[in-house]
């Protein structure tokens, strides 16, 4: 059994809350298991012996609140120290991605370095101590220290990569997309988004269009289909199929989940009726998302990849050109913990392309600070490795679904550097695009939503508020995207210690 020691500021705690647990193999992939809190230990079991990770949402203070995880550690009796094995593993992350990205040669002037060399020296002084509760407080200055330095390497390395990308050429112009309500209208608007935005992207939301079986209402995204066709706007429409909580109508969840036959059924009939109306006037269609995750219907890996390939089928039939794209919603995997007969995000993607399901992109859903459907905060490190597991694909991406909250919503949805506010949303969005765009597999980047409302997920994430008042980051993100709209030129590194001017 693995099982780690926690600690508070008077000896081991009497109480501490699991959110977000999991257990993670060596390829950060989710394995079924139990975890418990009993006595003061955290309590990890497994079906087999092998060396686990323990994942979960932990209270580091000045980084905020976020899902961490620990090394690869065998079962063993004696308890492991948890804040010392989550420093002990950013420490290493360090490491292995200044090694990944070809940055060992940082100066040791450089802010990452300084502070994960104090990160390094404070968790040797954690593992020396014999007070149990001076380590744990050791231990977890480590942590901060260590998250500190990885984010400022994170976002170092993809400030290189940016005047890479654009050395020479200005973004495209499909950089920046915002998701819109079709129930929201106005003039202001339309020239906001045309003025402003590169893509529209309309969710078409199937129980919107359809809230009773074969009774469709298409006013709403008629109006906008039209303004986009008229204006030369581009959409990107979906997802069609939307296998996320709260994402299928609800007749037809009134008799339970649908088995599979009558689900694929019924999301046909639906996808014909949107390309129908619709056809061409989209650029490309987010056919599905969640298919592999089982949250509201339960699917096996045959049937997740033949659902996709009919619906991509599908819309290409009317014409080849069509592009189409899948939706990864939870790509930490975290639901493979509560249902063993989903998928791992990455087998799922393998799975399409070894069928031959013939995708243009993937979609990457990147919410945070919600305690549901797997939108956990992450720090700016975790982001970065996580989209760099798509560099192997050899498929482009798009971050599809990108949003955090202007205001806290509750604990379980952890925070970034302090309880989410406005300001906190513009600069995480900040990082956020940045990192995004620094990957040169990466396409564009979809905002959540424009206005804030009563369906937006997670609440509060819009760039205006449901007054209609512009929130910090609305500003950024334009920031971002007029200066991206240019060549940046060579990066000028600041001179080495030591470097004698010519």
């Amino acid at each position: 059994m693995l099982r780690f020691s926690v600690h508070d500021e008077e000896g081991p705690a009497s109480e501490w809350p699991l959110h977000h647990v999991s257990l993670v193999d060596q390829e950060d992939r989710v394995v079924p298991g139990v975890v418990r809190f009993r006595n003061g230990v955290i309590e990890c079991e497994a079906s087999n012996q092998r060396a686990l990770g323990l994942r979960l949402l932990f209270d580091t203070g000045a980084c905020g609140r976020l899902a961490l995880q620990t090394c690869l550690l065998p079962p063993r009796e004696r308890p492991y120290h948890l804040s010392v094995e989550l420093a002990r593993h950013r420490i290493a992350t360090f490491l292995v991605k200044s090694e990944e990205w070809q940055m060992l040669d940082l100066s040791m002037d450089h802010p990452a370095m300084k502070q994960w060399e104090a990160a390094r020296q404070m968790l040797t002084r954690a593992l020396v101590c014999k007070d149990a509760i001076e380590s744990h407080r050791f231990a977890r200055q480590a942590l901060v220290l260590g998250i500190e330095a990885s984010e400022r390497l994170a976002m170092a390395h993809a400030e290189i990569l940016l005047h890479r990308r654009f050395l020479k050429r200005a973004a495209s112009s499909a950089t920046l997309g915002i998701r819109l309500k079709p129930t929201k209208k106005g003039k202001a608007l339309e020239e906001m988004i045309h003025s402003q935005f590169d893509l529209l992207v309309m969710p078409l939301s199937w129980g919107s269009l359809a809230p009773r079986k074969g009774e469709y209402d298409w006013s709403c995204s008629d109006r906008w289909m039209g303004w986009a066709q008229d204006n030369g706007v581009k959409v990107v429409a979906g997802p069609l199929l939307d296998c996320n909580a709260g994402g299928l109508p609800d007749w037809v969840l009134e008799d339970g989940p649908p088995e599979y036959q009558q689900l694929s059924d019924l999301a046909y009939e639906h996808v014909s009726l949107v390309l129908q109306r619709y056809g061409d006037v989209v650029g490309m269609y987010n056919i599905a998302s969640g298919v592999n995750t089982n949250e509201v219907c339960t699917l096996s890996r045959k049937q997740m990849v033949d659902l996709t390939r009919t619906l991509a089928v599908l819309i290409r039939q009317g014409r080849r050109g069509r592009r189409v794209m899948v939706e990864l919603s939870q790509p930490w995997g975290e639901f493979l913990s509560r249902c063993e007969q989903a998928l791992s995000p990455f087998i799922y993607l393998e799975q399409l392309m070894q069928e031959g399901v013939r995708l243009d992109a993937v979609g990457v859903r990147m919410l945070m600070g919600d305690g549901h459907g797997g939108m956990v905060t992450r720090d700016l490190m975790e982001v970065s490795r996580m989209l760099d597991r798509f560099f192997l694909l050899e498929l482009p991406v798009i971050l599809s679904n990108v949003g955090a909250p202007s205001e806290q919503i509750g604990e379980t949805g952890g925070w970034w550097h302090s309880p989410w506010s406005p300001n906190r949303q513009a600069s995480w969005a900040t990082s956020m695009f940045q990192l995004a765009m620094s990957k040169p597999y990466i396409e564009s980047l979809f905002w959540s939503d424009f206005f804030d409302h009563e369906d937006t997920i997670p609440p509060g994430c819009g760039l205006l508020s449901e007054e209609g008042r512009s929130k910090p980051v609305l500003q950024k993100l334009l920031s971002l995207r007029k200066r991206f709209r240019q060549p940046l030129g060579p990066l000028k590194l600041p001179p080495k210690p030591g470097d004698v001017s010519t």
